[in-house]
Parts: structure tokens; C-alpha cells; sequence
């Protein structure tokens, strides 16, 4: 993904399929829906992701290199009662991490 991309895409919405969609999840109490966020961490997070350089030259970034931890957060929000679960990991995510989340921290809030 880069911004340019997301740009477009976002400029290419179109308001019948966002009314559909809103129509179709209206049908589901506030209480049943359920985002997920992840965010990550390092020593390189707030590293410009964009220069600027004078017309006709490239631009210079001089940032740390370094192999620390890296640390990954999945959060887990209802609308009506906020953070329900959170796990943090050293790496990433993977598809049997995030499997643990759901079975062990969310579903587990429900049961």
C-alpha cells in the first residue's frame, strides 16, 4: 500500500454500495460488532516515511539500523464497552498467534 494508491481508492467510493453496507450491518445490535487493530513497534517507528529534496536531486534519509525487539499489539474494541482484549508479542503476528488471540482472549471474554 502506499498513499497514492489509498488516495485513489478513496476517491473511487461509491456512496450506493457505502449506503448497502451501512443498511445491511444497521441489522446487527452495537453490542455484536467487534474491530481489530494491530499496531507495531521498534526503534525505527517514527522514521519519516517521506522526504523532500530540492527540484531535480534524491532525497538523503539517515535513520538507526538496529535489531532490537519488535514488539506487535492486537487490540480487540466493542462499541459498547471499549478495549475487550489485548495481546502483545515479540515479532509479529503470525496465523497461530493471532488464533491464540481469538480462541483464548476473545472468545474466552464471551464465555
Amino acid at each position: 500500500l502506499n498513499i497514492k494508491w489509498v488516495q485513489e481508492l478513496a476517491s473511487e467510493c461509491n456512496p450506493i454500495v457505502r449506503a448497502a453496507f451501512v443498511h445491511q450491518i444497521g441489522q446487527y445490535p452495537a453490542n455484536y460488532l467487534i474491530s481489530l487493530d494491530e499496531v507495531s513497534k521498534d526503534d525505527r517507528t517514527y522514521a519519516w516515511l517521506w522526504g523532500r529534496a530540492p527540484l531535480g536531486e534524491c532525497v538523503e534519509q539517515h535513520d538507526p539500523f538496529v535489531c532490537k525487539r519488535h514488539l506487535s499489539m492486537l487490540a480487540a474494541m466493542a462499541l459498547d464497552q471499549g478495549i475487550i482484549a489485548a495481546r502483545v508479542v515479540e515479532g509479529l503476528f503470525t496465523h497461530q498467534t493471532f488464533y491464540e488471540f481469538l480462541c483464548d482472549d476473545l472468545i474466552g471474554f464471551f464465555i
